[in-house]
């Protein structure tokens, strides 16, 4: 049965096609050929004969067959021989062969029959209901194939769809990308420019009119960054990926070296395990090291004794890599929150940011093949795994 989707959701069953499948009986006696007919019958299938090898080969050109029942001894060409020529054959070198003979076993070279592929071997006198039996499950064995094929051929329309789309899509992301670079930020820098001038006039603003200048410039720049992370997003979509080996603890020492020179005050302990490597893309990996660490960085701010580890360990046969920290931490219940575009669990006022450098770790490593996951508890710190 082959199982359909109805509008509403539900599975709703058809019945599986009733198309006829062939069956090449080869004889060159057509008394059997007549015998073994008479037996499918039953079956109602679409019984072809051949009577000679050179005619069941013809036969085999013009048509797909379900199973082939070949007599051993035939003249000119006996069943072996054909059978070794079905074989070359690219069509017909998978068709179940089986072999009918009147030969008793102790005269039949059965080890040559099954080297030349037959699944099986009848000896005469023919039982017709265990004949049946045999056939009927290539029959079937055939049917599924070939339902097998139509799922494929469905499956690669609906991908080139997809993919169609997606490109699309991909585009629309590109003019978008394109637009927030060029038309968007350039209104926005020049508002900022001209604040910070207004800022300049000193003692001529007063307190109130300065301190709305502040709040807007303020979120100018957060807008900025809003878009920066966008472009950033935009650009993974793109581009082809180049594996190659990658020394994450040497990212991982450039990460922290850039931190620190940006922001001198702060006192971290940073512990990076040695030879942590792994197959990526090199200018993605630096991405996502930069972005996980930067954001151990950014929730151990508040911490007293801040401590960041970057490490790797083998769970269940699996090889993963951690970015460890002892910061703000997260409720569990919310986890599924943290790799979404803008999305956040503290307030903006205590870690500032656009919310999008998780989801930007998420982006790469999908496009990786890979997997990435946090544990954590509130005010206990957070750990990000992730494997590529």
């Amino acid at each position: 049965m082959v199982t359909r989707t109805k509008p509403g959701g539900e599975l709703a069953s058809t019945p599986r096609s009733t198309t006829k499948v062939n069956i090449l009986v080869v004889d060159d006696d057509p008394t059997k050929r007549f015998a073994l007919r008479t037996i499918l019958a039953p079956l109602d299938e679409n019984v072809v004969e051949a009577s000679s090898g050179g005619d069941a080969l013809r036969q085999l050109l013009r048509n797909e067959f379900a199973v082939v029942l070949l007599d051993v001894r035939m003249p000119v060409m006996d069943g072996f021989d054909t059978a070794q020529l079905i074989r070359q054959r690219p069509r017909s070198e998978l068709t179940p062969i089986i072999f009918v003979t009147a030969l008793d076993e102790a005269e039949t070279d059965m080890g040559r029959g099954y080297n030349l592929g037959a699944v099986d071997f009848v000896f005469a006198p023919v039982v017709p209901a265990i004949m049946r039996a045999k056939v009927t499950v290539f029959v079937e064995l055939y049917r599924a194939q070939q339902e097998l094929r139509r799922y494929r051929t469905q499956l690669e329309t609906l991908v080139e769809e997809r993919t169609i789309a997606l490109t699309a899509i991909n585009r629309e992301l590109e003019a978008f990308s394109y637009s927030v670079s060029h038309d968007l930020r350039g209104p926005l820098a020049a508002f900022d420019a001209m604040s910070d001038k207004l800022l300049d006039g000193g003692s001529r603003l007063d307190k109130a009119l300065r301190e709305n200048l502040e709040s807007m410039r303020e979120s100018s720049r957060r807008m900025t960054a809003v878009f920066d992370g966008l472009q950033m997003l935009f650009r993974l979509t793109s581009g082809e990926i180049h594996r190659e080996e990658v020394d994450m603890s040497a990212l991982a020492r450039e990460a922290i070296d850039e931190l620190r020179a940006q922001d001198r005050d702060r006192n971290v302990e940073v512990d990076i395990a040695p030879g942590i490597t792994t197959s990526g893309d090199l200018r993605l990996m630096r991405v996502l090291v930069g972005s996980l660490i930067g954001n151990a960085w950014k929730f151990t701010s508040k911490k007293s004794g801040a401590r960041i580890s970057i490490g790797r360990e083998t769970v269940d046969g699996e090889s993963r890599i951690f970015v460890r920290d002892n910061g703000a931490g997260f409720d569990m219940i919310d986890s599924h929150r943290l790799f979404g575009a803008f999305q956040r669990l503290h307030s903006r006022s205590d870690f500032p940011g656009a919310g999008m450098g998780l989801a930007t770790a998420r982006r790469i490593v999908n496009r990786h093949g890979g997997r990435i996951w946090a544990e954590g508890a509130v005010g206990e710190g957070a750990t990000f795994y992730f494997m590529v």
